[in-house]
């Protein structure tokens, strides 16, 4: 099986990319998750997605926001914790700094260039009384090693 990216500029020598596929969580919470991200360093994003998980810090829905409470004081209309997908992506980053250590890049010098959602197949759940659709997401991530003095950072 052949893994596709939707990345096509990747440079092998630079960049760090994986792919976490079959995860269950929700296509539109992961999407906003990885706009919030993109553009971090990668132990500044695990940090977030910590105090996310949490429920320290909201993540601001600004696409998937019908029925998103507002959340006061926190410089954002509207805005979720979204616990299970923090999980998830904290563990991807995690192998994302294993994979820049073999690759022989400095993992705190990463920045997350690239970060997109795929929506999974279609698969049920079967339970007692019926069966429901399962939420299966793809998330891909690729990280760059940045040069201080040229790249802007975000920061919080």
């Amino acid at each position: 099986m052949v893994n596709k990216y939707s990345f096509t500029t990747y440079d092998s020598k630079t960049m760090v990319r994986i792919l976490g596929k079959f995860l269950p969580i929700s296509l539109k919470t992961t999407t906003e998750v990885a706009r919030f991200i993109k553009g971090y360093n990668v132990n500044k994003a695990i940090t977030l997605l910590k105090e996310v998980a949490a429920a320290k810090r909201p993540i601001p829905f600004l696409k998937y926001k019908k029925d998103v409470p507002h959340r006061k004081g926190q410089g954002m209309s509207v805005g979720r914790f979204p616990k299970k997908v923090s999980e998830e992506l904290i563990k991807l980053l995690e192998l994302l700094k294993a994979n820049a250590k073999d690759k022989g890049l400095d993992a705190e010098k990463l920045i997350i260039i690239h970060a997109a959602t795929q929506s999974g197949p279609k698969m049920w759940h079967y339970g007692r009384l019926r069966r429901r659709r399962r939420k299966v997401s793809h998330f891909e991530l690729v990280a760059q090693e940045s040069k201080p003095s040229k790249e802007k950072i975000k920061n919080d």
